[in-house]
């Protein structure tokens, strides 16, 4: 039954949390009948659509600075939050108010009938919903899973972007490289701008590709950059040939907003002095995030191997002296070990933390793999914040 009355956000979560039973059920169409009564799968604005294993967060925070530098109204969805589930949901780098929030999910309660929603499905109607009515310049979407039956994928995007990909979610997008580059490139629409942010793109992308009669923009063959102190210079077939502030970001997901941006500069003009201006601003919460101090702390929400070896060259880069303590916990359907494997060698302590919720890993599967992985065990924590706590009293400065 539909509910009538006012509901606070925090009452919306815990329906939602708690009202479909399958917390991940891919496919379109229902999200798509939706849609559709509520006249959400054309959005009337210029759309990014930016799917991949590791990095779409850094590129979506990257081409929303951009935008936002040119004066553009920018609408972002992305997913997890960190600390409040508005910031999902952004306009003008603003997350979306509680009362807009529930609005919007109260408008797509009484829309969708009987029509079985889950969580991320009414998340991202109402992500579409307030984009609809912000008239915005761009809007860019980051894929929450996969991408060919992502809710996301209801909206034909301008442009298409794929970060990377690496072995993640296997039990939904397949075991091979091949199978979930084949999920990731079902984002991507016939004669549409793309562009692929690594190196070497599986067969499957590009066959996917070929079908569409899109020619795909690849870092390597088709663009490049060049990192040197604080400066990054990026250079395309296209001609761009630009030097900018290196920024707090990873390079790949950096170069490919430039390049992307650039594709687009037609319909969304940037100067290069934007440009710049954007990666002298850019950063993003909890990635290779650093907090200075006499103990120095970084942020990082790694998880997948993929990211946890980026993570681990990433510590392993700083000349130091002292030893690092590393917090770390898991859902229990990702590669625990995996994770933990790449930072053997750079991690002195560890500390386990319990996280909340049904997917969290419990004590025995996070001691089981630090055991098998470095043949040790470590104190575990009720919560992640009592874990830093302890940690941060056990280090010295230096560390």
């Amino acid at each position: 039954m539909n509910l009538i009355k006012p509901m606070s956000l925090d009452a919306w979560l815990v329906l939602l949390e708690n009202r479909h039973q399958h917390e991940i059920q891919l496919g379109l169409t229902r999200v798509k009948q939706v849609a559709d009564r509520l006249g959400l799968c054309h959005l009337n604005t210029c759309v990014i659509t930016v799917a991949g294993t590791n990095g779409k967060g850094s590129t979506v925070a990257a081409l929303e600075a951009i935008y936002h530098v040119a004066g553009m109204r920018v609408g972002c969805y992305t997913s997890p939050h960190l600390l409040a589930f508005n910031e999902r949901i952004c306009v003008n780098q603003a997350p979306i108010t509680d009362e807009n929030l529930c609005a919007a999910f109260d408008v797509i309660e009484k829309a969708r009938g009987e029509i079985d929603l889950t969580y991320f499905e009414m998340t991202t109607l109402a992500a579409l919903y307030h984009f609809k009515w912000c008239a915005l310049d761009v809007v860019i979407l980051e894929v929450g899973m996969g991408g060919r039956l992502d809710a996301t994928n209801i909206i034909d995007a301008d442009l298409a972007i794929i970060t990377t990909i690496d072995l993640d979610h296997e039990a939904y997008l397949g075991d091979t490289i091949e199978a979930i580059g084949y999920e990731k490139a079902g984002i991507l629409k016939a004669d549409q701008l793309f562009v692929y942010a690594d190196y070497s793109p599986p067969a499957s992308v590009l066959e996917q590709a070929h079908a569409l009669n899109i020619y795909p923009i690849c870092l390597g063959r088709d663009y490049a950059y060049h990192a040197a102190a604080d400066r990054l210079s990026i250079t395309s077939d296209a001609g761009l040939n630009i030097q900018l502030y290196r920024p707090g970001l990873h390079l790949n997901a950096a170069a490919a907003a430039i390049i992307a941006s650039d594709l687009l500069r037609g319909v969304l003009p940037v100067t290069d002095l934007q440009w710049d201006k954007a990666m002298r601003m850019v950063g993003l919460t909890g990635r290779q995030q650093i907090i200075p101090g006499p103990v120095m702390t970084v942020l990082d929400v790694a998880h997948n191997p993929q990211a946890a070896l980026l993570l681990a060259e990433f510590v392993r880069s700083f000349d130091r002296r002292g030893k690092v303590h590393a917090v770390f916990s898991g859902l229990k359907d990702k590669d625990l070990c995996g994770l933990i494997r790449p930072m053997v060698g750079c991690v002195d302590f560890w500390y386990l933390a319990i996280l909340t919720g049904k997917r969290g890993s419990s004590e025995t599967l996070l001691q089981s793999a630090l055991q098998a992985e470095t043949g040790t065990k470590a104190p575990c924590f009720s919560s992640p914040e009592l874990a830093f706590h302890v940690a941060k009293q056990q280090a010295n400065p230096g560390d």
